[in-house]
């Protein structure tokens, strides 16, 4: 993550008539959704027709287009396997013996529902070994110094947890929500209608059927462009609801969504909602992905409500941003983006910059081009580098929220090959952007879909590699934390060596910007006496193959790690 100034994460018996609850669980393109004009076609109603086939979309008028950026062609990474179904379900029990009520311990994103439980019907994401909730990168040195032309920028990389809020070590893979919590079977065919006096669970089947229904012809209708079809589902009356999924519809068609579907996890779940009324509680996984045809989804949590109508049967009433847990709220699901797409990143702003855009994304996709070039691992190209930019209320509320005082941008986990990319512009100096994205960008590049081991040993080697790549071709001699590196060394105790704890809420500003600046000058050196690709194998073998520094420096550096370590230590006393 960067800093403002750019430095671099006992129950009753139920009464008479009560529901029994049933288990669940390349050209650079802008496009401002603003200032598209309105499309010809049926007007927009708030009561739509009931789901069906989406009308086909009329021609939509294409947004401007900026001259496209030199670059290599975004390679297609190709489609994830489809999700296996969960086992056949147990018939419904006997009245008698199903449960009332909903555990109060249950979280839910909506008011008066229950959440999902760990293993109702089956597991939630599995629990990772110790994945850090952040990393946090040094505040600025009062006052920033200047060289060159550029100010070096240290930046933090919060790697969130997808499954668990604890501190790193297994990659969380979201990818189609994983093999144990998968979308609710297939139907075969629409069951018949319930009786008018059927208890709850034996009208689920029916109930599910209808809901699955409108969550395919809305996820086919934001494919097709058809932003009526898209609202179709929508209770009459849901007017907050029918501005939040448009403007989530001109957003995820502005961001050139290519691959979208809303499959339902478990079975729907009766639940009381506003005003004592009867609602479904339904938890809808949406797999996403942008621009390249064919892309690897992404899984997204999210919870939605809905009512029975008499005329027009299910209907929408609700359809939360997902929560925290999941790296939530995304973007796409809260904001009002203006999005600029080019031959390697995807670049969103809030409307405050908007009319910064066009120079943003030349920055991010030169910055993505250096990237590139130390993508690791065998997930192949990264389709598009996502990046997203805030102003102070939305870098709160993106992704669970920063609330880091000096912090001014951070990567975070969205999928099990993928990393966004946050910043902060109104608090960061236009003078620290473009060192920002290339810190970043790196930590996309070298860190998607790698596996952690269960301790801060690398947190050095993380954070290095990223400030390694950001000062390619800068003098040794002009990175702009020496002088507190050189504190750092007099001052501090290092026992250790270069393996530096990380930094955390209590540890001094100048002590943070002086740990990234150990790493930054470790990667260097070991990169400068044993070759950038025996320091790049260092850095696969400890970050994504688990293995440990003493093991991995013998097999990739072909010295004991305690020479190397010891070398470093020295190497970075002398340039400081």
């Amino acid at each position: 993550m960067s800093t403002p100034d750019g430095h671099s994460e006992s129950a009753a018996s139920p009464p008479p008539g009560a529901v029994p609850p049933v288990p669940v669980f390349d050209a650079i393109v802008v496009y401002n959704p603003a200032a598209v004009p309105a499309q010809p076609g049926p007007p927009r109603a708030e009561n739509p027709a009931p789901p069906g086939p989406p009308p086909a979309a009329p021609p939509q008028p294409g947004p401007a287009v900026i001259p496209a950026q030199a670059g290599p062609p975004a390679a297609e990474t190709p489609a994830r396997p489809g999700y296996p179904a969960i086992p056949a379900q147990p018939g419904p029990p006997p009245a008698e013996s199903v449960p009332h009520g909903v555990p109060a311990q249950w979280r839910s994103p909506l008011a008066g529902s229950a959440p999902i439980p760990d293993d109702y019907p089956f597991p939630r994401l599995p629990q990772f070994d110790s994945v850090p909730a952040a990393w946090y990168g040094p505040p600025p040195p009062p006052p920033p110094r200047k060289r060159r032309g550029r100010t070096a920028v240290v930046v933090l990389a919060v790697f969130a947890a997808l499954a668990a809020a604890t501190a790193v070590a297994v990659y969380p893979v979201l990818t189609g929500r994983d093999a144990d919590a998968t979308a609710a079977p297939a139907e075969t065919g629409p069951p018949p209608s319930p009786a008018p006096n059927a208890l709850s669970y034996e009208r689920v089947p029916w109930i599910r059927y209808q809901i699955d229904a409108a969550l395919q012809a809305q996820a086919a209708a934001l494919l097709a462009g058809d932003e009526n079809g898209f609202l179709a589902p929508v209770a009459e009356g849901s007017t907050e609801l029918t501005r939040d999924l448009r403007r989530r519809f001109e957003t995820l068609r502005a961001m050139q969504v290519t691959g979208w579907s809303e499959e339902m996890i478990g079975a729907p779940t009766p639940v009381t909602g506003q005003g004592g009324r009867d609602e479904w509680r339904v938890v809808v996984d949406l797999r996403h992905c942008f621009v390249v045809p064919g892309c690897t989804v992404d899984g997204l949590r999210a919870e939605t409500r809905w009512i029975e109508t008499p005329a027009q049967g299910l209907r929408m009433v609700a359809f939360a941003p997902s929560e925290p847990e999941e790296n939530g709220p995304r973007p796409w699901e809260v904001t009002n983006l203006t999005v600029a797409v080019g031959a390697r990143t995807i670049v969103g702003v809030t409307p405050k910059y908007a009319k910064r855009l066009p120079e943003l994304q030349k920055q991010a996709e030169a910055a993505a081009l250096l990237a590139d070039r130390y993508v690791r691992g065998d997930a192949g190209p990264v389709d598009r580098y996502r990046i997203f930019m805030a102003d102070g209320k939305e870098w709160q509320r993106w992704y669970g929220g920063e609330d880091l005082e000096w912090a001014a941008g951070f990567a975070v986990p969205t999928g099990e090959a993928r990393l966004d990319v946050v910043l902060n512009l109104s608090e960061m100096a236009e003078d620290y952007i473009d060192d920002t994205l290339r810190h970043e960008l790196a930590h996309v590049a070298t860190l998607r879909a790698a596996g952690y081991s269960d301790d801060d040993d690398f947190w050095w080697l993380i954070e290095g590699i990223a400030d390694y790549v950001d000062e390619l071709g800068v003098p040794v001699t002009e990175y702009e934390e020496a002088e507190l590196v050189a504190r750092y060394a007099d001052e501090v105790d290092m026992k250790t060596g270069v393996v530096v704890p990380p930094p955390d809420a209590n540890t001094e500003d100048w002590q943070v910007a002086a740990r990234y600046g150990v790493g930054y000058y470790a990667v260097r050196r070991i990169s400068e006496r044993f070759g950038e690709p025996a320091m790049l194998a260092f850095f696969d073998a400890v970050v994504r193959d688990g293995k440990s520094l003493k093991d991995a420096a013998p097999l990739t550096l072909g010295k004991d790690w305690d020479d190397v370590n010891r070398d470093c230590l020295a190497y970075l006393k002398e340039v400081t």
